[in-house]
């Protein structure tokens, strides 16, 4: 320990002497100016002592400005009056010792001291090892922050349809919104609450959002997402986090509304003409708890009239300063007092309920207008590089008998194929379009032997996809097989799918004459195939099928 005596006094050399014996290496100087001018070449002084009785220079504290750490300042005086206390007091004097000095005394003083100054180093360096973590922390956040929203809001689709309002408790939102459409312009939509907040509870936002996002592009049906959400959550959330979440998809064909709840609050679905509503309730488990879910569907029949708003149980739980929840009621109220502006109604009367209180969770408010007449979400669309495409010879074909038909929707799979194949990406949907309504006037009315005449008014849209389902369950035998054919053109290139179940049938001559008398086959989804294709032709007794879909460059 390297100790500083100053001042020019005759005890310097004595009690020098006897720190010496007590284990202290002193230097002696004869003024603060002489001390000023040793730290600045002796930079490990580690204590002062003042052997004076007079007030202190105001160079002290620039003397103590000239070490990195705190410099303790011990006072030896002949003797201590009120008026030096408090001037030693102002100084920032550590301790001070009076004359004749108890060296055993200075020596627990000096020990002290040092123990002060070592304390304050301490205290130094953790404060700057927590700042140079915070930094770091900072910087990490603001890079999971980035990859974060580009990946949830990036690929969130924008339509009119959909309006929300997401205020998070932390900078991670543990509550999650996807919304996309599928190549046949169905809408999905996703409202999730992670079990907490921040980033905690937003790390499985991100294969939620890939997975989500990857299986609505390409036309996997909501329930068939929803089960790969929760296989992958179980795998990878720790036993005491889920998703609560609400999956919606909403079918312009069929004017219906299909919602699968799992553990959030109610949701409401409001007419905008009587504000008249009804209460959705959830019907399955959260998301990730067990490994397999069987799956409650709730399906409803709506028009452009129609509400649906999704909240998250920080809006019903917002807590006021006498202790009371918001509560179902109250956002009710809210949202039947204007459609027109329902979220901020709602925001607003939240607001009202907990003023002076502060948030206690991440809140969101979504609403889904469903405009099935409109399609707002139709014209939606992201702006994609498109590579340039090289046409290639290629064949390929596959068959589904009906246990295959009964566990797997093949469209999705076949039309991603066909895009790893070739690469049509920018014809994705008319593509989906034609394979998927092929493969369903195949399974239904071919395979199932359903009657199309059964969709011609709105509750048989219900009937008949019920119908289907059960048909589908316990149906005793069927296949259906594709062969696919691409060759380049001129132009572009080539590609013929044909399609063959093992039905009855149907008379395709008269079809070709009247496309009204079919009864094997949706109008509008023939009509459909017509305009997509080059040629739409039946081969046989009209189970067999040659769709020929011709791209340009």
């Amino acid at each position: 320990m390297i100790l500083l005596l100053a001042d020019d006094n005759a005890q310097q050399q004595e009690l020098a002497q006897q720190l010496l014996g007590v284990g202290y290496y002193c230097y002696a100087v004869s003024s603060i100016s002489e001390a000023a001018a040793f730290i600045v070449s002796k930079a490990e002084v580690e204590l002062l002592i003042l052997l004076t009785q007079a007030r202190l220079s105001p160079e002290l504290q620039t003397l103590r400005g000239l070490v990195d750490i705190y410099l303790p300042v011990i006072v030896v005086s002949e003797r201590v009056d009120e008026a030096l206390l408090d001037h030693y007091h102002d100084a920032g004097i550590d301790s001070y010792i009076t004359l004749p000095v108890n060296i055993r005394l200075l020596d627990n003083t000096i020990r002290s001291a040092l123990r002060m100054r070592q304390l304050y180093h301490d205290q130094v360096r953790q404060c700057q090892q927590l700042l140079s973590f915070s930094q770091n922390v900072e910087l990490e956040q603001d890079l999971a922050a980035k990859v974060y929203n580009s990946v949830l809001q990036s690929n969130l689709l924008q339509t009119e349809a959909v309006k929300a309002d997401m205020s998070p408790l932390a900078l991670f939102n543990g509550d999650v919104l996807l919304v996309e459409k599928t190549p046949d312009n169905h809408l999905y939509l996703l409202l999730g609450d992670f079990t907490g907040h921040g980033l905690t509870a937003s790390v499985g936002a991100i294969p939620v959002a890939d997975i989500f996002y990857s299986m609505a592009r390409k036309g996997f049906a909501l329930s068939d997402i929803v089960q790969a959400i929760n296989l992958k959550l179980h795998k990878i959330l720790p036993v005491n986090m889920f998703l609560a979440a609400t999956a919606v998809a909403l079918y312009p064909d069929s004017k219906t509304l299909s919602l699968i709840t799992c553990g959030l609050p109610e949701h409401f679905i409001v007419n905008d003409r009587d504000s008249s509503y009804q209460t959705v309730y959830a019907k399955n488990f959260p998301l990730g708890i067990t490994e397999c879910i069987d799956l409650d569907i709730q399906n409803f029949r709506v028009d452009k009239h129609h509400h649906l708003f999704l909240m998250t149980d920080g809006v019903f739980e917002a807590e006021n300063s006498q202790g009371q929840v918001f509560g179902a009621l109250p956002i009710l109220d809210a949202l039947r007092q204007n459609l027109n502006l329902s979220i901020d109604t709602l925001k607003a009367s939240l607001a009202e309920h907990t003023q002076g209180s502060t948030q206690q969770d991440d809140i969101s408010i979504v609403e889904l207008v469903c405009d099935v007449e409109n399609i707002p979400w139709q014209a939606s669309h992201k702006v994609q590089t498109v590579q340039p495409i090289k046409a290639l010879h290629w064949k390929a074909g596959m068959e589904f008998d009906i246990d295959a038909l009964r566990q797997v929707n093949p469209v999705p799979v076949i039309v991603n194929a066909l895009m790893e194949i070739q690469g049509l990406q920018h014809f994705r949907q008319a593509i989906f379009l034609i394979v998927s309504e092929l493969f369903a006037n195949a399974l239904d009315h071919g395979v199932l032997k359903l009657d199309s005449n059964l969709k011609k008014n709105p509750d048989g849209f219900m009937r008949f996809y019920q119908l289907r389902e059960d048909r589908l369950s316990n149906w005793g035998q069927g296949r259906i097989g594709f062969l696919f054919r691409h060759q380049p053109t001129e132009q572009g290139g080539r590609l013929t799918i044909k399609v063959r179940d093992s039905g009855d049938g149907f008379n395709w001559s008269k079809h070709i004459n009247t496309l009204d008398d079919n009864e094997s086959l949706s109008g509008r989804g023939v009509k459909l195939l017509e305009t997509l294709c080059s040629s739409l032709t039946y081969q046989g007794k009209g189970n067999r099928v040659t769709a020929v879909f011709d791209w340009k460059k």
